[in-house]
């Protein structure tokens, strides 16, 4: 047997004998603030371009952060906008007060803000662009019969047309849409039931709404899409009104990813990304007398605190985490100086992973065994 042969060996089985050697520790995220006190994430593209919504003065403006620039994105003649989603393009959607005093659904594209209209009504918002430029969100359709209520839409080609609702829903809203054009988001089914309209998540074909089978209590919805048809939102609890567990389905099997602090029985999934990773929120006890929120990471092994995965010398507090792309950046909101401290938006960036202690275990023994080699192996020039 070759001497350096041998000594491979001996380096393989002492990184087998080590526990764990093979082992990395969680990602770790370093900050970046996007936008100022009072700013929140909405949407992140693959560029790690973020859109979200600003509130200064009793007055919100969305906005756009893209390579550390920051845009305000004005309005369509009114007071407020909020910033809902962005696509590949730097596309971007969301909702506006017009010069008429009305909400409208918008596009933003090349430093120009343009209405979409509505399906009738007098409001309209729009919640997800796709990279093919296929919007959606909801809208009134003028109908007295649903008057309050919006109907989901999806606009193309500068058309905007109904998705429809579940049997007998009186309003339904679009919240995602995919590469392929898949579109998730929530319906009313039936009459009224106390203590409430029975609320679905459902995606949209045909047409007509389709239940995705979640529990018909309290509200439910799909959130977020990714390109191979995995949804993620909320489904209902039984513990309180208004209480959701996020949720993961995959073609037909419902998942509930739990939560992040068993006291706190509350939790929602707000986005997916093509990695199967998902990112949301889920309340937890901040002391005796108060309950907040913090971002999660879940990569399917159980709900893991964001803030847990930052330099917690920072100060800042994952309080939500809104999108993720595939790169594994996430569009958050973050508050520093507890429960009623300054909160802005903010970037996540992974930081490469580091080792585990045992790893560096192994490193510096196979670095010492790599040095037995480095003196046996004969100088040039002479006889091996």
């Amino acid at each position: 047997m070759r001497a350096s042969s041998h000594i491979s060996r001996l380096i393989l089985s002492a990184a087998l004998a080590l526990p764990g050697a093979a082992a990395v520790a969680d990602p770790l995220y370093s900050i970046t603030l996007l936008g100022g006190t009072g700013s929140a994430a909405s949407d992140i593209n693959r560029w790690g371009d973020v859109v979200g919504s600003i509130t200064s003065a009793g007055v919100t403006h969305g906005f756009l952060n893209a390579g550390g620039t920051y845009t305000d994105l004005g309005t369509l003649g009114g007071t407020n906008s909020n910033a809902n989603g962005i696509n590949d393009s730097g596309q971007i959607v969301g909702g506006s007060d017009n010069g008429a005093g009305q909400y409208h659904a918008f596009t933003y594209s090349g430093g120009t803000m343009s209405d979409l209209g509505t399906l009738g009504g007098g409001r309209s918002e729009a919640f997800a662009i796709n990279n093919h430029g296929m919007i959606v969100g909801d809208s009134q359709n003028g109908d007295p019969a649903t008057y309050g209520f919006s109907q989901a839409f999806s606009y193309s080609g500068g058309t905007m047309s109904a998705l429809g609702t579940l049997p007998g829903g009186l309003g339904s809203t679009a919240y995602a849409i995919n590469t392929k054009g898949t579109i998730g988001g929530s319906s009313f089914e039936g009459p009224l039931t106390m203590p409430e309209y029975p609320f679905h998540a459902v995606t949209f074909g045909g047409g007509t709404a389709h239940s995705i089978g979640a529990p018909d209590l309290g509200d439910s919805a799909i959130h977020g899409l990714n390109d191979h048809d995995l949804a993620v939102g909320g489904i209902p609890t039984s513990t309180m009104i208004h209480a959701s567990h996020a949720f993961l389905y995959d073609h037909g099997t419902i998942t509930d990813l739990g939560v992040l602090d068993p006291t706190q029985d509350d939790s929602i999934a707000w986005d997916i990304n093509n990695l199967k990773q998902i990112v949301g929120t889920s309340a937890v006890t901040v002391d005796p007398e108060h309950y907040g929120y913090h971002g999660f990471l879940w990569t399917g092994a159980g709900l893991v605190d964001l803030n847990t995965l930052v330099d917690p010398s920072s100060g800042w507090v994952i309080t939500s985490a809104n999108a993720i792309n595939d790169a594994r950046q996430i569009a958050a909101t973050a508050c520093h100086g507890g429960v009623a401290g300054d909160c802005r938006a903010v970037r996540l960036d992974l930081i490469s992973a580091v080792p585990e202690p045992d790893s560096w275990a192994m490193l510096a023994l196979g670095l010492g065994l790599a040095g037995v080699l480095r003196r046996r192996r004969p100088a040039r020039g002479t006889a091996p």
